[in-house]
């Protein structure tokens, strides 16, 4: 819980400076990156830094220059994507689709020197092993390295220093990258220069960290928005549950790799909250009960009424949901009843046979004298638009009365 609280419009919100908010912020991004994680069958944790063999990369270490990962990213997807085609072409495919890359960065300024480089998280459907040429140092001199366990850095043990074709520019070295298997460990150190932002003097007062906060004040933070990192993994569990026909027992979801729950907070957890009401809401529908484990969700939301505002809300009937085929607004309907009823009062005025019947052809023949004398009033809305017949009353309120295409009296008349 926040040590902070703001309070807004008879709301709370956490302060996120408190080390309580910052704990809570680095868990959901921990847990994010995991879900997303399961959802691709690769992942590599990139680290890419600056050389200062030229000028311009002693620039791009000065300060942070996201157009190098832009760039970098940008010739990560083309490369995949040609060898990809060649593969294809060749009657080899070792992919069913064509290959994506998703990815989260953030950017870190060192502490000692203020050097700038780069930390992703990349997330594929391709080994990015395989993709583009590694030189690595063996015996002094450099070498193509082609085996995945000798470009592989442990976590928390010895860097190995690759220089990677795809971080260059002209053929020369930006820097050299380090790769890692992702895990819980890494993606938490990863995390944790992500937060830096929040480390600033202004919003580290009166915390443990205030005294070497702007040591830590520098970071850039980006990543892959359309859709979010996570919603996937979110979107792929309701699936689940929707052929099921069952919902979650409460908001404390299980990610594989991940040690302990994902509590989804703010936009995740409202729409989390929506999707497990529209399920029950189907399960009603189709067979007049609640879905499995509902009334275990709802005393698990009990202590906080936002949620439980969300998920007792008032149930539509299936004939009155927007999303349904059949669905007609009350405005459409009683427009719908009004011209039925205007058809009625004009079959049973034709069925005395003194009368012209209500089609264009009987109209047409009636003067402004006769159509006042039926209580009716012609209006034209402009050249060249059909004449609409009112009753005197409504107008220019309601709807015109509904008027026949076909003569009663015509042998495939109406009343014919």
């Amino acid at each position: 819980m926040c040590s902070r609280p703001i309070e807004r419009d008879g709301q709370t919100f956490g302060c996120r400076c408190c080390n309580e908010c910052i704990a809570n912020r680095r868990h959901q991004w921990i847990a994010r990156i995991m879900a997303e994680k399961a959802c691709h069958q690769h992942s590599m944790w990139v680290d890419l830094t600056y050389s200062d063999d030229t000028q311009s990369s002693r620039d791009a270490a000065a300060l942070f220059a996201y157009c190098d990962v832009m760039a970098f990213m940008k010739r990560l997807r083309k490369r995949a994507t040609d060898d990809w085609k060649r593969l294809k072409k060749s009657g080899v495919t070792p992919l069913p689709d064509r290959p994506y890359v998703r990815f989260l960065c953030a950017g870190e300024q060192g502490d000692e020197n203020g050097r700038c480089h780069w930390h992703l998280i990349i997330f594929s459907n391709f080994d990015l092993t395989e993709v583009g040429a590694f030189l690595g140092i063996r015996q002094g001199e450099k070498v193509q390295i082609t085996d995945r366990r000798q470009m592989i850095s442990t976590f928390r043990g010895s860097n190995i220093r690759l220089d990677w074709d795809l971080w260059s520019v002209d053929g020369h070295p930006i820097g050299y990258v380090c790769l890692h298997d992702v895990d819980q460990g890494g993606v938490s150190y990863v995390v944790s220069y992500v937060l830096k932002d929040q480390f600033t003097g202004e919003k580290s007062k009166d915390t443990m960290r205030e005294s070497k906060s702007e040591n830590f004040a520098t970071g850039l933070f980006r990543m892959s928005k359309r859709p979010g990192i996570g919603h996937e993994f979110l979107l792929r569990k309701m699936e689940v549950l929707e052929a099921s026909g069952s919902v979650l027992p409460s908001l404390n979801i299980k990610i594989p790799g991940f040690k302990g729950y994902w509590h989804p907070h703010g936009q995740w957890r409202n729409r989390l909250l929506w999707w497990l009401r529209a399920l029950n809401t189907r399960r009603l529908w189709a067979t007049g009960r609640d879905a499995p484990q509902w009334s275990t969700l709802l005393a698990s939301c009990a202590d906080n009424p936002s949620d439980m505002e969300t998920l007792n809300g008032e149930i539509i009937p299936p004939e009155e949901n927007p999303a349904n085929d059949d669905y007609e607004s009350p405005i459409s309907a009683a427009r719908k009843r009004a011209r039925e009823a205007a058809a009625l009062a004009a079959a049973k005025a034709a069925r005395a046979g003194n009368q012209p019947c209500c089609c264009e052809s009987c109209l047409g023949l009636l003067d402004e004298a006769g159509l006042v004398a039926r209580g009716l009033y012609k209006v034209v809305a402009g050249k060249g638009r059909e004449a609409e017949y009112w009753h005197e009353p409504d107008w220019p309120h309601g709807d015109p009365i509904w008027v026949w295409d076909v003569c009663k009296y015509e042998p495939d008349g109406p009343f014919g």
